[in-house]
């Protein structure tokens, strides 16, 4: 099945179709364009949902996932107490990649826009680069064994900047776009100038692409258990 429609997947998660639209906005869920005035869902995305809902327990809040991601990367975390980070670390050994791409879900809110090159050229410098965008550093490139593209931007901003970055730069809302803002209220994470590595895998693992989402689980995997 290429594809699935908005009351399909809303019947597969046992939610309205208001509901599977609200996940369309938020990212959750990946458009896959429309037929008629139905809006289409990638099913890779939808499968992903579904496996998430496997997982029983809270997720981490994001002043807990951010410092999980920090500590996975070899950063400092100071923001949590030395006891909280010694159970952080406990319990990380005992996760694998999929484990932490969940419970790591409520670090950021997604947007998703749809903008020209220019306006992407223009965008680029204000985010805090994740996902394939981190790939034009070569050390992260390397990391990841991946390359980086054009025409496309993906990064991290403060809470509440993406409707800005948007309105300023003529983006405009679209599940297909070639924008995607991750906006947190964290900013300590990003104090070095670059994105956490963990960060950059699990972002990586949103991807629909098999390459890209199998180079953020290897990452991560060696990040957990190297």
């Amino acid at each position: 099945m290429n594809v699935v429609t908005t009351r399909e997947a809303a019947d597969r998660l046992g939610i309205s179709d208001v509901a599977v639209r609200k996940m369309l906005r938020s990212g959750r869920l990946t458009g896959a364009g429309t037929a008629g005035r139905t809006l289409l869902i990638d099913p890779a995305s939808l499968q992903r949902v579904v496996d998430s809902g496997k997982h029983t327990g809270r997720l981490w809040s994001p002043r807990t996932a951010w410092a999980a991601l920090c500590i996975l990367s070899g950063q400092e975390a100071p923001w949590i107490t030395a006891a909280e980070k010694y159970r952080l670390k406990t319990r990380l050994g005992d996760l694998g990649s999929e484990d932490v791409h969940l419970l790591a879900r409520n670090r950021a809110a997604v947007k998703r826009y749809r903008g020209t090159p220019a306006a992407v050229d223009r965008l680029r410098p204000r985010l805090m680069p994740t996902a394939g965008s981190a790939m034009h550093d070569e050390v992260t490139a390397a990391r990841f064994s991946l390359s980086g593209g054009g025409g496309f931007a993906e990064g991290y901003a403060t809470a509440g900047d993406g409707e800005k970055f948007a309105n300023a730069l003529g983006l405009v809302e679209d599940p297909n776009g070639n924008v995607v803002i991750r906006e947190t209220t964290r900013t300590e994470p990003f104090t070095s100038s670059h994105t956490p590595w963990a960060a950059v895998a699990v972002d990586l693992m949103d991807s629909l692409s098999t390459r890209e989402r199998s180079a953020g689980i290897r990452v991560l995997e060696e990040l957990l258990h190297g």
